[in-house]
């Protein structure tokens, strides 16, 4: 792997490949198994006995797969673009799409290593950046693309600082005019009070939360994005799980988790036109 933050994208996997082994698994990515390596399962080790943020972390995989394939439904041709990729399987899994998958070069040369592009079930091209050193925007310009556009950004957010994210959403505004983004917000508060002996684990290996706040929406409010939807990754974990006791404490009585750490989907509508 090339940075410490592209490794925890071997944590996320571990979480769906230990799901997808459940009798009654949240997320079900049958095709997360084929990226264990030796490295993958160092890096499970380190984590595997988190068992609740390994099931919300499967959760919430599982909720931006419903509001993705309720997209696909309606437009089966849509652009779907997945940056930080990792280990993402939806171009195999779900039904429609035109996939296009972005991420760090040993990221990208693993995925197709061990999952071919060709065994996907639909359109997918796989495009490789040193989002260090290269420009999103312009490795993402042959793809412009005016039509209604999906972007997923899974687990990335909380690793950039706020002129980063800031960028990002710029990136998009500009390369497709007209987007959905679906992607998880940590609350700072949520952080401090649930997952300090987890992050422990993800700091030892490098990769630092950065500029987290307790209003992780704003930065979409402020770029111009309304809010389409917001699910709470815990209270859903709950749920698919079938924990109705705790589904039910959560949803009425444990607030700060509830609203801590949430699945979000922000519509991004084309600029206006100057007049003239």
């Amino acid at each position: 792997m090339a940075n410490a933050v592209s490794k925890t994208a071997y944590y996320t996997l571990g979480c769906r490949v230990e799901d997808a082994r459940r009798r009654r698994p949240l997320c079900g990515d049958t095709f997360a198994a084929r990226f264990l390596n030796d490295e993958a399962r160092q890096v499970w080790e380190r984590f595997k006995s988190f068992s609740r943020p390994n099931s919300s972390n499967a959760a919430r995989h599982q909720i931006i797969d419903t509001l993705v394939q309720e997209e696909l439904d309606r437009d089966p041709q849509a652009r779907v673009v997945v940056v930080g990729a990792g280990f993402d399987t939806r171009a195999y899994r779900l039904k429609g799409g035109r996939w296009l998958e972005v991420d760090d070069p040993a990221i990208i040369a693993h995925k197709d290593a061990s999952l071919p592009v060709s065994e996907a079930k639909n359109p997918l091209e796989r495009l490789a950046i040193d989002f260090a050193t290269e420009s999103l925007a312009a490795r993402l310009a042959p793809y412009r693309d005016a039509r209604r556009t999906h972007v997923i950004i899974e687990g990335v957010f909380m690793y950039l600082t706020h002129a980063q994210r800031r960028d990002l959403l710029a990136v998009l505004r500009d390369v497709f005019p007209q987007h959905v983004v679906y992607c998880d917000l940590m609350r700072a508060a949520f952080m401090k009070a649930y997952s300090q002996d987890l992050y422990a684990v993800i700091s030892e290996m490098g990769a630092f939360f950065r500029d987290l706040t307790d209003a992780p929406e704003s930065v979409f409010q402020e770029a111009g994005y309304t809010t389409a939807s917001s699910t709470s990754i815990v209270q859903r974990a709950t749920e698919l799980a079938g924990q109705r006791v705790m589904a039910f404490l959560v949803r009425r009585f444990v607030r700060p988790v509830r609203e801590g750490y949430r699945i979000w989907k922000f519509e991004a509508a084309p600029a206006p036109r100057s007049p003239g």
